[in-house]
């Protein structure tokens, strides 16, 4: 049951923001930044854990039911500043994410000479020169890659590091690029050979351009780095994948979606000229408890109509007055209580490029019932969980919250083709092995492949390995498992500060679970991974 979830954006005209309405626009956000209550920096109440408690995972009485307002899309705000620092006239992001992520990208941002502020109501963007600064790109992939081509275009030589975890994140394929592109790059070197933090770009004010090959076959966010400094290149840049497929497609088409609507020229193309599709291939196991095996481990290859080129004309991004969606990665944990649980969540659900557009799909294929109407999505749970094979090349990043599900699937289930899941926070695929086995399943790796087969749940401690998804994974794991702790919890401040009150708020019977709203975005730069 393949469906098209990533349909088109629709083009959205560029809004100008003139100085005095963008000024307006910062004093309202400073204001209500000032006048908000004081909270601890991870937006928990007292009654959450400290920094590196063990939390118990809480269960509920019954079937979840409830009515879920999520933040912002981590994906889309950090794009938009991004996009926003590099144009020439202020910009307004409203209903932007506040996170560890998107706190690094405004200080990064903010230290390169743009001028960022406001909290989740709004932040403005004043763009400045930029300037050489030092970088702390904490754990979040999106610093670590779009900020370095951007640091070419500054006066100075721009620093990277970040948390300990973040040296061991691919980067060599970007350095190699940015070399292509007259960059000199002074950078450390990994136990594997390969480029890692720290890093020095070091600014040559312009760059001119042209064309550049890359493997981008590690990650969808080196082809978006490039994507989105392009347009500031005299020549406009022709980017060119020259390796296997490419991981997390979606996240590129969001990209050139983001770039369009600031009004930049970007062409995709690929060798048919075709339109490539971007949903997981989902097989519905045949039966009950059955899982469709073929083709486990086999090598994947590049759908007809995939991108493998983008050419982007020279211009200045206007990205004016924009509003984020919804975060579809953060709403996977909401349908997966009610998956686990045999109840309903409902949420808003806009026609998106999200990967995480997908679990609509991929829980259809496990048994549940949707229906959608009017921007909102609810889904109920199946009285019995169905196990699933599918593709999740594209959406690998739904993998660790579809794997806490499968685990309590009638039949073994197998997430294909995963392979760039060992680059990410942690090595996930065998972060997922190792933690599912505590709790009883059978779980193991063939290939890029991760084979789950269920077996009686008993409780454990969950590792996070200072990853968000792994502490959500366990969240979910806990609905069903009494007793289920939760090291470092905390580490989903990196894209969802407010995850554990909201969590225990649905387990606890709430009908309405919605994020506390969060103060200056600058207040969310320290927190621990």
């Amino acid at each position: 049951m393949t469906r098209e979830r990533f349909a088109s954006a629709q083009p959205r005209a560029p809004h100008p923001i003139p100085a005095q309405q963008a000024s307006a626009a910062a004093q309202q956000a400073s204001a209500a930044a000032q006048q908000s209550e004081p909270r601890q920096s991870s937006a928990r109440r007292s009654s959450s854990p400290g920094p590196r408690a063990v939390w118990t995972a809480p269960q509920p009485s019954g079937p979840v039911r409830a009515n879920v307002s999520l933040p912002g899309s981590k994906s889309l705000t950090n794009r938009y500043l991004l996009a926003a620092a590099l144009g020439e006239e202020p910009a307004v992001i409203r209903r932007p994410l506040i996170s560890r992520d998107t706190a690094l990208m405004a200080q990064a941002l903010a230290a390169m000479g743009a001028r960022v502020e406001g909290d989740g109501a709004a932040i403005v963007v004043t763009p400045g020169p930029l300037r050489g600064a030092r970088i702390d790109v904490g754990l979040a992939g999106t610093v670590m890659r779009f900020v370095p081509p951007i640091a070419l275009f500054a006066r100075g030589d721009v620093v990277f590091d970040g948390d300990e975890a973040a040296r061991t994140r691919p980067i060599a394929p970007l350095v190699r690029a940015l070399e292509q592109l007259g960059g000199q790059i002074a950078h450390s070197t990994s136990a594997s050979g390969q480029a890692a933090l720290p890093m020095t770009v070091k600014g040559k004010g312009a760059v001119a351009g042209g064309t550049v090959e890359i493997d981008a076959s590690g990650s969808s966010q080196f082809v978006s780095a490039l994507l989105l400094a392009a347009p500031r290149m005299e020549k406009g840049l022709d980017i060119r994948h020259t390796g296997r497929r490419i991981p997390s497609a979606p996240h590129i088409a969001m990209t050139v979606d983001v770039l369009r609507e600031a009004g930049i020229a970007v062409r995709a193309i690929d060798g048919s000229g075709r339109s490539g599709g971007l949903s997981p291939s989902v097989e519905p196991p045949p039966g009950n408890g059955s899982a469709a095996r073929g083709g486990l481990g086999a090598e994947p290859a590049e759908p007809p109509g995939s991108p493998t080129r983008w050419t982007v004309e020279p211009g200045i991004p206007r990205i004016g007055d924009v509003t984020v969606e919804p975060d579809l990665s953060n709403a996977g944990p909401f349908l997966a209580a009610a998956m686990a649980t045999g109840g309903e969540t409902i949420l808003d659900w806009p026609d998106s490029r999200q990967p995480g557009s997908a679990y609509r799909e991929l829980f259809e294929a496990m048994g549940a019932r949707t229906r959608a109407a009017d921007g909102r999505l609810a889904l109920c749970g199946p009285a019995t969980i169905g196990p699933i094979d599918a593709d999740m090349h594209d959406v690998g990043e739904l993998v660790p919250t579809v794997a806490a599900v499968a685990a309590f699937a009638d039949g073994p289930s197998a997430l294909r083709n995963i392979g760039q899941l060992r680059g990410h926070e942690t090595d996930r695929l065998a972060a997922l092995v190792a933690e599912l086995t505590k709790v009883g399943a059978k779980a193991q790796i063939e290939g890029d492949d991760l084979l789950i087969e269920p077996g009686p749940p008993r409780p454990a401690t969950i590792e996070t390995y200072a990853d968000h998804r792994m502490a959500t994974f366990g969240a979910i794991l806990g609905l069903r498992i009494p007793g289920l702790r939760v090291a470092n919890v905390e580490t989903t401040a990196k894209t969802f500060p407010q995850f554990v009150d909201m969590w225990e708020d649905l387990a606890a019977g709430a009908e309405d679970v919605a994020p506390a709203p969060l103060g200056d975005i600058f207040g969310h730069a320290g927190l621990e991974a």
